[in-house]
């Protein structure tokens, strides 16, 4: 039962920080897309330059609490967000090609679809415990 309650409890903590990065990242993305109507894919990379650094620090020392040295871990951390801001944008972009929605609405569900495999790569490939 402990375990399980570790377990859900660092869940719980990378969805709350991932929440908090989420409204961040979404604010920006909206803003410059929506206001200062710069296209999905810049305003993707523009939010993401902004919020992956907080989202960093946070999961790094509050959620996964690790013990991993900074510089692998920031080469590591920030290849996934290059890799996941390409395909979040990418797709808002494509999609928004083909359906008359806002690419708010678009992204939504692009971002809740690249959320647990960003979990999986954080946990296990950049803050994993170096004792384990």
């Amino acid at each position: 039962m402990k375990s399980s309650l570790k377990k859900y409890g660092v869940f719980l903590k990378y969805f709350s920080v991932s929440i908090l990065s989420f409204v961040i990242d979404i604010t920006l993305f909206t803003s410059f897309n929506t206001f200062f109507k710069i296209d999905e894919f810049i305003s993707t990379i523009m939010a993401r330059v902004i919020s992956s650094p907080i989202n960093f620090l946070l999961n790094k020392q509050k959620v996964f609490k690790s013990d991993t040295k900074i510089k692998p871990a920031l080469v590591k951390y920030f290849t996934l967000v290059v890799i996941q801001m390409f395909i979040s944008g990418v797709l808002v972009d494509g999609i928004c090609e083909y359906v008359t929605f806002n690419a708010v609405f678009i992204k939504v569900p692009v971002e809740i679809c690249l959320f647990i495999i960003n979990y999986l790569i954080q946990k296990y490939l950049i803050f994993k415990k170096q004792n384990s």
